[in-house]
């Protein structure tokens, strides 16, 4: 809490910037990039939710995406999760190593370790987000894009976190 403080505190004058982005470098990329991160998966998402709004829409082998039933409501939001989630991930793995983390991980295999690791985890996180969406749009059966709109945002916000929680002590970890 008081990193956050500090961080605004330092953050209201432009002179501090450079000394702000030297402290808290790590933080303010994984934000930046979290952020980008966030709009490739909302962005995808309501693309796909476009291009496939229902089962007839959708090509023959993505079909029992829209079959899938956990009770009241429909399961209309699984395909375009499920879509924004592999670019979203692909796009956050390739900028949390170069970008945020800088990881120094050499070799085909240590990195597919290490890819392996990120998707596995964010696979959790994924279903984090699953359930959410499914929770509050599809079991109440609300059909309105705003109120998915800020559901699905406030989805990311709690996936956000729990990736940094994953990335910084797990996956991109620094070894002694």
């Amino acid at each position: 809490m008081e990193q956050i403080k500090e961080i605004i505190r330092l953050g209201i004058n432009p002179k501090n910037w450079g000394m702000l982005f030297k402290k808290y470098r790590e933080i303010i990329m994984y934000i930046i990039f979290g952020a980008l991160t966030t709009l490739v998966s909302i962005g995808t998402y309501f693309i796909v939710r476009s291009v496939f709004p229902d089962e007839q829409s959708a090509p023959e082998f993505l079909k029992w995406t829209y079959r899938l039933s956990f009770g009241e409501g429909d399961s209309s939001t699984v395909l375009p999760n499920i879509i924004s989630w592999i670019v979203s991930v692909t796009f956050a793995f390739v900028t949390n190593r170069i970008f945020v983390f800088k990881s120094k991980v050499k070799g085909v295999g240590k990195i597919l370790l290490q890819a392996g690791s990120f998707y596995a985890a964010r696979l959790f996180t994924l279903f984090v987000d699953l359930a959410i969406m499914y929770l509050l749009v599809n079991l109440p059966n609300i059909d309105n894009g705003i109120y998915e709109l800020c559901i699905k945002v406030l989805s990311n916000i709690v996936v956000l976190v729990l990736n940094y929680i994953f990335s910084k002590l797990f996956i991109f970890k620094k070894r002694a």
